[in-house]
């Protein structure tokens, strides 16, 4: 019975860990401190993570703002080289990492109460 159970928990651990992957040109989306792989041409795979939201200053649902704010969001790329991009007129939405394009899309959370939470939040990036 133990051996039973040391069985299910192994398969269920090997399981969890495993990444999702996903194509090139195909919009993705990573809750925070996700990991997901992108086939690409010239390397393999990447690997990219949501490692932290870096900022958010923008309009919370519901809100009347004068301002639309920006978010910045941090991405590890590889287990080797952080990236920040971010949504709003004063931030970098891509950058060209081995030769592809990682563009950030959107910035959301679970529910309009969790806005601003950092583990309550995903994003949407495209590799192209």
């Amino acid at each position: 019975m133990r051996a039973l159970f040391l069985f299910i928990g192994l398969t269920l651990l090997l399981t969890s860990c495993e990444k999702e992957v996903f194509e090139l040109n195909e919009d993705v989306s990573i809750g925070f401190n996700s990991t997901i792989l992108i086939e690409t041409t010239n390397s393999g795979q990447m690997d990219v993570k949501y490692t932290e939201l870096v900022s958010e200053s923008r309009c919370p649902p519901g809100a009347v703002c004068v301002w639309p704010g920006f978010v910045k969001v941090k991405l590890k790329l590889d287990d080797k080289q952080y990236v920040e991009l971010g949504l709003g007129e004063t931030t970098v939405d891509s950058v060209v990492y081995n030769n592809h394009v990682i563009k950030l899309l959107a910035v959301e959370y679970d529910s309009d109460d969790d806005f601003g939470e950092e583990k309550e939040s995903s994003i949407v990036i495209r590799v192209d």
